[in-house]
């Protein structure tokens, strides 16, 4: 007994084991109290909750947590904001959006602000006002929902590091400064612009409210990253990561008609973010392995087909509806069209500056 209890404690001594396990028990706790109370939009939790668990860093401090939390609410006051320029003047509201946006990945190109700040940006001016078209109330609650959810993840986070210990960290550090001059930061700057702006018009046309949230996931993980070599790569990835999380929520789905129950669900989706940590962190000098995008964005991809039936439907397992096979649907096409909108606009940049007798700007870094 004593060997075997030595044997358990150098084994929880091992980075990647404890991460492992930290990742899967914040995840877990996110889903049963995200479930459990079941406000609107309430999986937001565990979207949030996933991507800050699987950043290699220490437990956040307060003052962390309270500063992530204001710039998440104030994105989203500048959404409530934006919906009425876009209810009224609609080609003025879209400026001030993509004004927005690329002021945003400006900061970001220039290294004053960091990716998670993108992803909140993205949040607030496009899917706030998105959820607004056709009711502002919804706007509103959607709003809401996600400043509930922001206000319970570092709880969350905080109990997983409480029973894992990994230190504290301040800050997260901001994206590094492309090189080049004002004109190349300006150029990756508006891509992300030009990517997300077409696909905001197109959902401003949808009645399905979840489409939202899968239209424009995808590519603010692609957006989020102002470097062409990293973003496509990123495109790859989150190819891969539609498939992983799309066949994921299927076999999920179907899992769970063997227990009807919320104590079943939230066991089935411990067990799924276990095995999808498990190709998230690395165990040598590296903490992630070279693929955690695809399948971190896969375990998240797998959040939002399943968890909208579950919270709404009962934790069933029923015959998944037609909007079940849609949010799949939804996110191939949406896949595609991130992808092959970052290569097309690369590509042209390229040519312009081939044309132009202009050497292609470093923007690897």
């Amino acid at each position: 007994m004593p060997t075997d209890a030595a044997s358990t404690a150098r084994a929880l001594d091992r980075p990647r084991l404890r991460r492992i396990l930290r990742f899967t028990l914040g995840v877990t706790l996110a889903t049963a109290y995200s479930s459990w109370v079941n406000w609107p939009f309430s999986f937001m939790l565990v979207a949030l909750a996933i991507a800050l668990l699987a950043l290699p860093t220490p437990a956040p401090s307060l003052r962390f947590a309270v500063w992530t939390v204001a710039k998440l609410v104030f994105c989203c006051g500048l959404g409530l904001v934006l919906m009425l320029p876009l209810h009224s003047h609609q080609l003025f509201g879209f400026a001030l959006v993509g004004l927005t946006l690329f002021a945003a990945f400006y900061l970001q190109a220039q290294g004053r602000i960091s990716g998670l700040d993108i992803v909140f940006v993205i949040v607030g001016a496009t899917l706030v006002p998105a959820f607004a078209q056709e009711n502002m109330d919804m706007g509103v609650e959607f709003a809401k929902g996600l400043s509930q959810s922001a206000l319970a993840l570092f709880p969350v986070i905080w109990i997983a590091f409480a029973v894992l210990p990994a230190g504290v960290f301040q800050r997260l550090p901001n994206s590094p400064r492309l090189p080049g001059t004002a004109a190349d930061r300006g150029i990756v700057a508006l891509r992300p612009v030009v990517v997300l702006l077409p696909l905001m018009v197109y959902m401003l046309g949808s009645a399905n409210n979840i489409r939202y949230l899968i239209g424009y996931y995808q590519p603010a993980m692609i957006a989020q990253h102002a470097s062409r070599a990293t973003s496509r790569k990123l495109a790859g990835d989150l190819m891969m990561a539609t498939l992983i999380g799309a066949s994921g929520g299927l076999l999920m789905w179907w899992l769970m008609k063997l227990w009807p129950s919320w104590f079943w669900f939230v066991l089935m989706m411990a067990l799924f973010t276990a095995f999808f940590a498990t190709r998230i962190f690395a165990g040598g000098p590296a903490p992630l392995t070279p693929n955690y995008y695809r399948w971190s964005y896969g375990l998240s991809t797998l959040v939002f087909i399943v968890f909208p039936d579950a919270l709404t439907q009962g934790f069933t397992g029923d015959d998944a509806n037609m909007k079940f096979y849609q949010r799949i649907l939804d996110y191939l096409l949406i896949t595609v069209y991130s992808v092959v909108a970052v290569l097309s606009f690369d590509a042209l940049v390229e040519r312009w500056r081939s044309a132009k007798g202009r050497p292609a700007a470093s923007t690897d870094a």
